[in-house]
């Protein structure tokens, strides 16, 4: 049976909103709409890797057309970030695990760059206080965080960090990678231990970042995703999709 698909921001309400007074706009328009909503679902973990996407439902939630949402599932299923199964319809994309080790493989290549280049330009213009600001809300307080906080706040510090290396180009070869459905396929297998281990790695990182030294910030970072994938592939199979 298919889990319920509720499409919502942050702050609880319909991220629909707008779309049914939308009637008059452009096809296009509504199904880009219907994309960045529920690309953002995905990314943020309100929709979960597995789970199936009914037309139907959505269509009623969004007010639009059930070929609007079809034709929004072809864009993200050629982004990646659906897999559109005959029959079946379409579900969010579930990773097989030499997929998650390819992409660790690219990640700790492409983060450790970002990771260099914002040690690099910490403090050219509002860079340092961008940084000092999100490390003040992700970094570790000493109390026990949920596997679900501990992915929102961690999705924050690494974007941060890519942020304020200045490289656009760098920041969207990552975005692309579609890291956080890898974080929310495996996070609820994340024991405490690793959170905490991941805590320090992100001390570590930040303390090379906020004193300009690139190097070490660059081998932090490598060393902290090297970590992460140890874990992660070293998983049952039952936390990939064969």
């Amino acid at each position: 049976m298919a889990a319920s698909v509720d499409v919502i921001d942050e702050a609880g309400r319909p991220s629909a909103a707008g779309l049914g007074s939308a009637a008059g706009a452009r096809r296009g328009k509504i199904v880009d709409d219907i994309i960045e909503r529920m690309r953002e679902a995905i990314l943020a973990g309100r929709i979960v890797p597995g789970q199936r996407l009914v037309a139907n439902d959505l269509t009623t939630q969004l007010g639009v057309s059930r070929g609007s949402v079809r034709e929004a599932f072809q864009h993200l299923a050629a982004d990646g970030l659906v897999d559109l199964i005959p029959n079946r319809g379409a579900m969010v994309r579930r990773l097989s695990r030499d997929h998650v080790r390819e992409l660790f493989e690219i990640r700790i290549n492409l983060e450790g760059l970002g990771a260099k280049l914002a040690a690099e330009h910490i403090d050219e213009g509002d860079h340092r206080a961008r940084f000092l600001a999100v490390w003040e809300e992700t970094k570790p307080d000493g109390s026990s965080w949920s596997w679900s906080n501990f992915m929102r706040q961690n999705r924050i510090y690494h974007q941060t960090i890519v942020g304020i290396g200045a490289n656009k180009q760098l920041s969207q070869l990552i975005e692309n990678l579609h890291l956080p459905i890898v974080m929310f396929q495996v996070g609820q297998s994340m024991q405490p231990d690793k959170i905490v281990s991941s805590h320090k790695d992100h001390i570590r990182i930040a303390d090379a970042i906020l004193a300009g030294d690139a190097a070490a910030a660059q081998n932090a970072m490598e060393d902290h995703l090297r970590a992460s994938a140890s874990w992660i592939l070293q998983l049952p199979d039952t936390a990939f999709n064969l």
